[in-house]
C-alpha cells in the first residue's frame, strides 16, 4: 500500500537549516524547540573525522508510540494522507509522549503548557502540495514522495532502531568506510569529539512528582493488603484516605494543563497512563467504600491495587534502560511483595525477597559500572539493616524506617537509569 513519505539524503545534506526555516515560516513561532532538527555528527568539527547531517522531524509512524501512548486522545490520524496530528485543546501537558516518541518529535512548549510538534504541513498535501521542509530544500537532501514503504523498509531507514512504521526512508552514506582515522584522536581525556547531548529527558530531578506518587500507591497497597481492615481506626483510615488525595496532588503537578486532568482517564484501551490513573482512582474508592460505607472483599481492592502497580511498571516499559533486563530491583511490584512479607511477619519471604531484590541491583551496578559506591553501600546497609531489625526489634516500625529509605534511594537511581531513545544519542554512535 502507497504511503506519503520523507526521502532523506545523506550525501546531499549541507546543514543550511533551510528546512527548519521553512517549517518556521509555514508553521509560524516554534517555542522553546523547533519542530524540524538537524543533527549533526561531529559538532565540535574534530579534525579528520566524518562530518555528515540528519534532518528530522515527525515521522508520522504506522504504528505512532505517541498516539497509542497519549491518555487525554489528543492525537489522531488523518487516514487520507498518514499524518498524525496533535490536538493542542485536548492535550494535558503530561509529555508521556516526549518519552515514548523515539525520534524526538513531540516537543513540550512550557509557556503555553502544552505539546507541540510537526503536522506533515498536512494542509499542503491535501492540495497536492510537498510539505514545506521538503519543498524548499535547495540541495534535494529532504524530498516528499508516496509510494510503497513497508515497515521493514522503515527499520532499515530508522536512525533508530525501532520498528514502528515511519514514514521516512533514509538514503544511507555511500562513502562508509571514510578517511582512515588515527586512533589517537580518541586518546583525548575530554573526549571532545563526541556530540554533546542535551539533558535527559527523565530525571529523578525533574520527576520527583511521580516517583513519591509511585511510592506512594506501592506503600498504600501494600499496607491495605498486609493489614486488617478492623485495625484501622479512625486515624489510620483518614492517613490512608489521606494518601490518596496527596497521590492525586502529586500526579497532577507535571501536567501542563492541570484543568484538563480528567482527560487522562480517555485512552484506557492502549495507554499504560490512562490505566494507572483509573485503577489508582478506583483502588482508592473501593478502600474509602470499605471503610465508610459497606465492607466489600477484601481481595478486590488488593487485585484492583496490584494491578495499578503492575501498570505503573509497564508505563516505564517505553523506556530503554541503560541494562538489557527488563527487572529492577527497584521496580513497584518487587517493592510491594518485600513490604507485604515484613508486615505480614513473613520474615523468611522478607529475607529472600531482600536477597534477591540486592542481587538485582549489585548485578546492574557491576554490569553499568558503579559510578556511585557511597550511595551504592548506602542503599545495600539499608537494607540489610531494615532484616536485621525486623529479626531483633519487637516493633516492625523500627524495621521500616531504613527499608523505607533503601526504597526511595532505589527509586531515584531507578529514575536516573531510564533514558528514552533520541537520535542525536544514536548518531553519534
Amino acid at each position: 500500500m502507497e504511503k506519503n513519505i520523507f526521502i532523506f539524503d545523506y550525501n546531499k545534506c549541507v546543514g543550511c537549516h533551510a528546512c527548519v526555516v521553512a517549517c518556521m515560516n509555514e508553521n509560524g513561532f516554534q517555542s522553546p524547540d523547533l519542530w524540524r532538527n538537524i543533527h549533526d555528527s561531529n559538532p565540535n568539527h574534530k579534525p579528520d573525522l566524518p562530518l555528515f547531517y540528519l534532518s528530522l522531524a515527525c515521522n508520522h509512524c504506522d504504528d505512532a508510540p505517541c498516539l497509542k501512548n497519549c491518555p487525554a486522545k489528543a492525537y489522531s490520524r488523518d487516514e487520507k494522507t498518514g499524518a498524525i496530528i496533535h490536538h493542542p485543546e485536548k492535550c494535558i501537558g503530561c509529555q508521556y509522549c516526549t518519552w515514548a516518541c523515539p525520534y524526538d518529535a513531540p516537543k513540550f512548549n512550557a509557556k503555553e503548557g502544552i505539546i507541540e510538534k510537526c503536522t506533515f504541513c498536512n494542509h499542503r498535501i491535501e492540495e497536492n502540495l510537498k510539505p514545506a521542509c521538503a519543498n524548499l530544500c535547495p540541495t534535494g537532501a529532504l524530498d516528499f514522495v508516496k509510494m510503497e514503504f513497508t515497515k521493514e523498509e522503515s527499520l532499515e531507514s530508522s536512525p533508530v532502531p525501532v520498528k514502528v512504521g515511519s514514514s521516512l526512508k533514509i538514503e544511507k552514506l555511500r562513502n562508509t568506510k571514510g578517511p582512515e582515522i588515527d586512533s589517537e584522536l580518541f586518546a583525548d581525556q575530554d573526549k571532545s569529539y563526541l556530540p554533546k547531548h542535551s539533558k535527559p529527558k527523565i530525571t529523578a530531578q525533574k520527576e520527583w512528582p511521580l516517583l513519591i506518587f509511585t511510592l506512594v500507591c506501592t506503600f498504600a497497597v501494600s499496607i491495605y493488603s498486609a493489614m486488617e481492615v478492623e485495625k484501622f481506626n479512625s486515624i489510620y483510615k483518614i492517613s490512608f484516605i489521606g494518601s490518596g488525595v496527596l497521590g492525586f496532588f502529586l500526579s497532577t503537578l507535571h501536567l501542563g494543563k492541570k484543568l484538563r486532568a480528567w482527560r487522562s482517564v480517555l485512552h484506557i484501551k492502549s495507554s499504560w497512563l490512562s490505566r494507572e490513573i483509573v485503577l489508582f482512582s478506583l483502588f482508592y474508592v473501593l478502600v474509602f467504600i470499605d471503610f465508610y460505607v459497606v465492607s466489600i472483599p477484601k481481595l478486590v481492592p488488593i487485585i484492583i491495587g496490584a494491578l495499578l502497580l503492575f501498570s505503573i511498571d509497564m508505563l516505564y516499559m517505553l523506556a530503554t534502560w541503560k541494562w538489557k533486563i527488563k527487572i529492577h530491583s527497584a521496580n513497584t511490584i518487587l517493592i510491594f511483595l518485600t513490604l507485604v512479607s515484613i508486615l505480614s511477619g513473613l520474615k523468611l519471604a522478607f529475607v529472600f525477597l531482600i536477597s534477591f531484590r540486592l542481587t538485582i541491583y549489585i548485578y546492574r551496578k557491576y554490569r553499568l559500572g558503579n559510578k556511585n559506591l557511597l550511595l551504592s553501600i548506602i542503599r545495600i546497609t539499608l537494607a540489610i539493616t531494615s532484616v536485621y531489625l525486623s529479626f531483633t526489634m519487637p516493633e516492625i516500625t523500627y524495621a521500616l524506617i531504613p527499608f523505607t529509605l533503601g526504597e526511595l534511594t532505589d527509586r531515584i537511581e531507578f529514575y536516573k537509569e531510564l533514558k528514552v531513545p533520541e537520535p542525536k544519542i544514536e548518531i553519534s554512535k
